[in-house]
């Protein structure tokens, strides 16, 4: 499956571009995954300027991280900072990751189905190819909506992630790829290679790719 790539000069124009669309999809409200590292804060700062009707906005990260609450290196935290609190109140759902991964799972299964369907799912793509933490050795066909994780290559090992079941029930996901670490599994993942992402189906699927990160071979 072929999926369309708009190709941005820069990190920031590709991050500016994902604020606006983010802006246009929930002008109205709705419901969004976001995707978590330190990728897509920028075009989260930016997406927190946008005057829409926030207070009928419900966000929650598509995975996080086994750390205390409230940790700065959490995925909730750095969202809500890159968001900003001068717009109008939000929802921004948390997972008890600091329950381990397996309680934080089961604890998050109702409310993800809540959420279900979403409009607009947000995710980065990392240099192995996974996405959220969703690593090949994942259960990556579960029926469940919340997986819990455990040895993820980069630390901290243990986090809990939205499975595919749950990141594919939206109109539109689309992946924030920048930086020439990024370029080879952007390819394998264009080249319809059986990595994390290609689990995740949704009507329209949409990369925004920086200079660096875009494949010679697209």
């Amino acid at each position: 499956m072929s999926y369309p790539v708009q190709r941005f000069s820069t990190p920031q124009a590709a991050s500016e571009a994902l604020a606006r669309l983010l802006a246009e999809r929930l002008s109205a409200g709705g419901r969004a995954v976001l995707g978590g590292g330190n990728t897509p804060l920028a075009a989260y700062r930016a997406f927190g300027r946008a005057d829409i009707l926030w207070n009928r906005v419900q966000l929650i990260a598509s995975d996080e991280r086994c750390l205390p609450e409230g940790h700065l290196e959490r995925n909730d935290v750095q969202i809500a900072k890159a968001i900003g609190t001068t717009v109008l109140p939000y929802t921004l759902h948390s997972f008890p990751a600091e329950l381990g991964p397996e309680r934080s799972a089961e604890a998050s299964e109702g409310l993800v189905e809540s959420l279900l369907p979403f409009d607009v799912v947000t995710l980065g793509l990392g240099e192995d190819a996974h996405t959220a933490s969703l690593w090949p050795h994942v259960d990556l066909g579960s029926e469940r909506l919340v997986l819990p994780v455990h040895g993820a290559p980069k630390p901290p090992p243990e986090r809990v992630s939205l499975s595919p079941k749950a990141l594919s029930r939206t109109q539109l996901v689309v992946y924030l790829v920048t930086g020439a670490s990024k370029r080879e599994a952007l390819a394998r993942f264009l080249d319809g290679e059986d990595v994390p992402p290609s689990r995740i189906r949704a009507p329209e699927v949409l990369v925004f790719a920086d200079e660096a990160a875009y494949p010679d071979r697209v």
